[in-house]
């Protein structure tokens, strides 16, 4: 297991640097990708049967899941990571599909 790179988890501001850290370096990630050319996100991954587009739309749709998680926590309305398993799954095939400009501009939506 990786050491955390934010020794003390209390540390609040911390966390958001850490968050902003890994933000970065997977934006810059996604760049270099968008920048082997439009067909870059319909290379395989490492994962079977995913694409680097799965890969991109799931760290993005995963984001959206934390956020519900967090409105959950902020107000006790109760706000489900995804909707179901298979709608997770659908927007990741839906968002797989989309083009290189639109899955490059993932990351900066966060």
């Amino acid at each position: 297991m990786l050491p955390s790179p934010i020794p003390d988890k209390r540390d609040i501001a911390a966390s958001i640097a850490a968050v902003d850290d890994a933000t970065t370096r997977l934006s810059a990630v996604v760049d270099t990708v968008r920048d082997g050319g439009p067909d870059a996100f319909t290379a395989p991954s490492l994962l079977p049967e995913w694409s680097i587009g799965h890969i991109v739309t799931h760290l993005a749709r995963n984001a959206d899941g934390f956020r519900n998680l967090l409105i959950w926590a902020r107000t006790g309305a109760e706000t489900p990571m995804y909707p179901s398993e298979e709608s997770r799954d659908r927007d990741i095939e839906a968002g797989a599909r989309r083009s290189a400009a639109e899955l490059a501009a993932l990351p900066a939506e966060y």
